[in-house]
């Protein structure tokens, strides 16, 4: 495939997450898909839909933009902000919940997807998890 053809297949991957449809976010990843994201390194296809939803329904109005594109062969690099308001509970990977904050929080992050075959069989996101519990005023000040 074609850069541009995996650059949008990537970009297909942001516009369901950002319709919050995670079935057809899911049919774009192989199925031997593996994942890391801070928090949840080696994901399977599942599991990296169980941890987006998490944020899904602790940020109802979340909304990704990609900011910077960059493809190298079956490469996909890209830059993102996350936007949207804490108005619903946030399960945190110990299993406690995070009851609303009612904050909007705007985060940072990039990654690196790798396709093959027309799917994302690997992916490497990381964003600031500092940055949005500062937000949402779940830090300690500084």
């Amino acid at each position: 495939m074609s850069e541009q053809d995996n650059i949008k297949i990537v970009q297909s991957t942001w516009d369901a997450l950002n319709a919050h449809d995670l079935e057809k976010f899911g049919q774009l990843f192989a199925a031997n898909f593996k994942g890391e994201q801070p928090g949840a390194p080696g994901l399977t296809g599942e599991q990296n839909r169980a941890f987006l939803q998490v944020f899904l329904t602790a940020f109802p109005d979340l909304r990704f933009t990609v900011k910077e594109t960059i493809a190298s062969g079956d490469y996909v690099v890209m830059h993102w902000t996350a936007t949207g308001t804490h108005t619903g509970p946030m399960q945190t990977p110990s299993g406690k919940t995070v009851p609303p904050t009612r904050k909007k929080a705007t985060v940072p992050g990039s990654g690196t997807w790798e396709i093959k075959n027309g799917k994302v069989t690997r992916s490497w996101v990381f964003w600031d998890r500092a940055t949005l519990l500062d937000q949402l005023g779940l830090l300690p000040p500084m």
